[in-house]
């Protein structure tokens, strides 16, 4: 089950929209993985508190790059985390490592492909203007990829993904980094997943409103509207 908790649009009136993304993973073993902590840590923990989420509950944080809006949130986050692990990218500056490590927590750094938790695997850094990581989640048939803003691409992270667990993806949540495109990039990127078999889409965060039309008109009953309070099951 994955569970947006921080987004700049929230499907409830009582949820906090703002820039930034998190989702919280609980895996078929059980295991609360989340994924990004968005910008702002109060906000984070109260969008949590409203949607029943003990901070205490969390055993793993990955985080996809080292954007302040995709780990403002950690700071706030960490009194409550016990022997939980910390995967950050081998990119990651020395200086952020330095704010966790005072904390019970352990730190990972990610630099290929890494099975997070069963049947849950970090991308590895895949390499662009920024290198980030996504998750990527083992189906029956086909993979579930979620990309907290894919600087790298898209298409590219999702044909990682699908190298990795050997699976078609046919799912994509997350930001997609298409609010500076053109028209035509976008419709370009959005065919591009189209064509690797991906037929559930959930765009958010970055993606921005025209990428967001657009991949409705494009998926149709495949499109998911995103926000704070979204939950899928893979």
């Amino acid at each position: 089950e994955v569970l947006i908790l921080y987004d700049n649009q929230a499907i409830r009136d009582d949820l906090l929209p703002s820039h930034g993304f998190s989702c919280l993973l609980r895996t078929a073993g059980g295991e609360r993985v989340l994924f990004d902590t968005g910008e702002s840590g109060p906000l984070l923990l109260a969008n949590m508190g409203r949607l029943g989420i003990e901070p205490q509950s969390i055993q793993k944080v990955v985080l996809s790059h080292e954007h302040y809006d995709h780990v403002g949130g950690l700071s706030a986050l960490l009194p409550y985390l016990t022997d939980a692990e910390i995967f950050i990218l081998s990119s990651f500056s020395s200086a952020f490592e330095h704010t966790i490590t005072s904390f019970q927590v352990r730190v990972k750094r990610v630099g290929q492909a890494t099975e997070i938790a069963s049947g849950l695997f970090s991308t590895g850094e895949v390499a662009g203007t920024t290198g980030e990581q996504g998750l990527v989640i083992a189906g029956e048939k086909k993979a579930l990829f979620l990309g907290g803003c894919c600087h790298p691409g898209v298409v590219k992270m999702v044909e990682v993904a699908a190298r990795i667990t050997g699976q078609p993806v046919g799912g994509v949540l997350g930001g997609l980094h298409l609010y500076k495109s053109t028209d035509r990039a976008i419709v370009a990127v959005l065919r591009g997943l189209k064509d690797l078999g991906v037929d559930m889409i959930a765009p958010c965060h970055c993606t921005g409103f025209m990428g967001i039309d657009v991949a409705k008109e494009l998926w149709e009953s495949g499109f998911i509207q995103a926000g704070v309070g979204t939950r899928l099951t893979w």
